[in-house]
Formats: structure tokens, sequence, C-alpha cells
């Protein structure tokens, strides 16, 4: 029996997203990436007690994506979560290079949970873009091997670190050892001061594995307004130089 204290467990949560998008007029969201990912936000400050990525993050983060040369076509997410962030990159790809894409523009986005997974789908569905954005159920790190040699992903424009945050640093020298970074690309990290990603940072800020490596970063740590609680610190990395 439900009472005043019951606090839904996050598959209730993840259903009442569903049921506050999927309400509401469709003619409100079809074919408006920007105005889903928009009302997960609404929910996640307002119901659900969500951790995403923001809207004052991302306008950083946006900011960057638009001004690299050559325009960004591949993105990757690890950590599609309930889809706000990845609904955002697809709107921008999409802006950046028209709504009429002829191809070769791609926003793959890792996730493990099937629930997630449904949902996203659906969003992906009614935001019209179906033809950018890309859902993979299960690791990130074995997802993106198996989009490497198929030939789907040769090279990566932007990568965002949003899920376990000791799995960052794996992930990031994963992407490195794919040959996958040029210059000119960017690694995001969110949460970087809560829970925190202490080897991640000192490995991007130290510029990667030195003498050794392949990849050379300068990298920035970047603050937001946030509700006391809530982190509101993340990392933009850039590549710098691939030997």
């Amino acid at each position: 029996m439900t009472n005043a204290t019951h606090k839904p467990d996050f598959s209730e949560r993840v259903d009442q997203l569903r049921e506050y998008i999927f309400s509401q007029p469709s003619s409100t969201f079809e074919n408006n990436p920007l105005a889903v990912a928009n009302a997960v936000e609404s929910f996640a400050n307002t119901k659900g007690q969500m951790m995403i990525f923001r809207d004052a993050k991302l306008q950083v983060a946006r900011t960057q994506l638009e001004a690299q040369t050559p325009a960004p076509r591949t993105i990757l997410e690890f950590g599609t979560f309930v889809g706000k962030s990845a609904l955002a990159w697809g709107a921008i790809l999409r802006e950046i290079h028209g709504e009429k894409i002829s191809g070769g523009i791609n926003m793959y986005t890792f996730e493990l949970d099937p629930q997630m997974v449904a949902l996203f789908r659906d969003l992906i569905k009614l935001a019209g873009l179906e033809n950018v954005v890309h859902v993979l159920e299960g690791p990130g790190s074995e997802s993106l091997k198996k989009l490497h040699a198929e030939g789907k992903v040769t090279s990566v424009d932007m990568t965002f670190f949003d899920h376990w945050e000791e799995f960052y640093l794996p992930d990031l020298q994963l992407i490195e050892d794919l040959g996958l970074f040029q210059v000119g690309s960017l690694a995001i990290a969110d949460n970087t001061d809560f829970p925190g990603a202490p080897q991640y940072l000192k490995y991007v800020k130290d510029g990667g594995r030195g003498t050794t490596g392949s990849v050379k970063y300068e990298s920035t740590s970047f603050e937001t307004a946030s509700r006391p609680g809530r982190p509101s610190i993340f990392e933009i990395s850039k590549v710098v130089a691939v030997k």
C-alpha cells in the first residue's frame, strides 16, 4: 500500500517520465528533439529527481561543438540514462548540418538498462532523429568495438562520458587505442566533482599518457550554477596532437 512517505524506485520514475512525455499532444514534440530534451529536463527538475546533463552545461558544450572545423559528424555517448543529452547531441548535429542530412552524420549512445533503451528508442522516434541517433544496448566498450570492427565508426569528433565514473578513463583509452581521435576531437566528462573521476581528471589534465601515448589533450574544467548538493563541474578536453 502506498503512503505519504513512499518514494518510487527508479523503474517507477522511468515509467512516470514516459507517461509525462507521451500524455502530452504528440504535435508538441514531433520532429522537435530539443522540445523533447527540454521536457525530460523539466521532469527531472520537478518530478523525477534525476541527475542529467542540464541545459547550463549543454550550452557550454554546444559552443565547443559549433566551433569545430570541420563540423562534427560522429558523436559517442557512454551512458544514455533517460536520453536528455543524447537528444540534444542529435539536435545539435542536425542544426549544424541542416535537417536534410544526406548521411554520415551519427550519434551513438550506449546503455546497459533495457528499460532505458526502450524508452529512448521511443523518444528518438518521437523527436524525428531515427536517421541520426542510435542507441545500443550493452556495455559501451563492447558496442564501440563492434561498431569499429564493422566500419561504422572510423573517427570520433566528440565523446561524452556520463556513466560509471570508474570507466571514464578505460573507455577514453579504448578510443585512443582504436585510433578514433583526431586533432580537434573533444572528450566531455560530466560529474567530475561528484561522484568524481579523479583518475580520469589527472590523466587529461596531465595531457594523456605522456611520451608513450599517441594522443595529447588540453583540458579545462567548467562550473555551472547548480542547486545545493548537485554536481556542477564537468571537464572538456580537446585533442591537440595525435602521433
